[in-house]
C-alpha cells in the first residue's frame, strides 16, 4: 500500500492566518476642503512717501494675495470701520501724504510758469 500524505479535503480549510496588526495610530483623516487653508491670515496695508497704498494677504506664509495698489479714498473708507486708535493712524498718514502733493502740485505750478515765461521770452514775431 502506498500511503498518501493528509491533504486537506473540499470541506475542509487550512487554519485562517492572523492578519497582521498595524502599530502605531492611524492617520487622521482630512477634514480641509479643497482650497480652504490653514494659518493666520494676515493683511497688510502699506502706504508709500508719495501716498500711494497697496494691500498684500498671507496665510501663514504663504503669500495669496501680492502686493495690489488700493486707491486712497478706498483705505479712508475703511479706516473709519477700523478701531479708532488705527483710524487715527491711517488718517494721519493720509493727511500726510496729501500735503505732500499740494506741496509738489505748488513747485509743478511754478515750474510750468517759469516754463512758459520762457516760452514767451524765445518766441518769434
Amino acid at each position: 500500500m502506498t500511503s498518501t500524505p493528509d491533504l486537506p479535503g473540499p470541506a475542509e480549510s487550512a487554519p485562517e492566518q492572523p492578519t497582521p496588526v498595524k502599530s502605531g495610530k492611524a492617520a487622521p483623516a482630512r477634514t480641509r476642503k479643497r482650497g480652504e487653508r490653514s494659518g493666520a491670515l494676515t493683511v497688510s496695508l502699506t502706504s508709500s512717501a508719495e501716498g500711494d497704498w497697496t494691500v498684500e494677504v498671507l496665510v501663514g506664509a504663504k503669500r495669496v494675495v501680492s502686493s495690489t495698489p488700493v486707491q486712497a479714498t478706498d483705505v479712508a473708507a475703511v479706516s473709519r470701520s477700523l478701531p479708532p486708535a488705527v483710524a487715527e493712524v491711517i488718517t494721519s498718514a493720509l493727511v500726510e501724504a496729501r500735503r505732500r502733493q499740494q506741496e509738489r502740485v505748488a513747485q509743478l505750478r511754478e515750474e510750468l510758469a517759469a516754463a512758459q515765461r520762457t516760452l514767451e521770452q524765445l518766441g518769434v514775431d
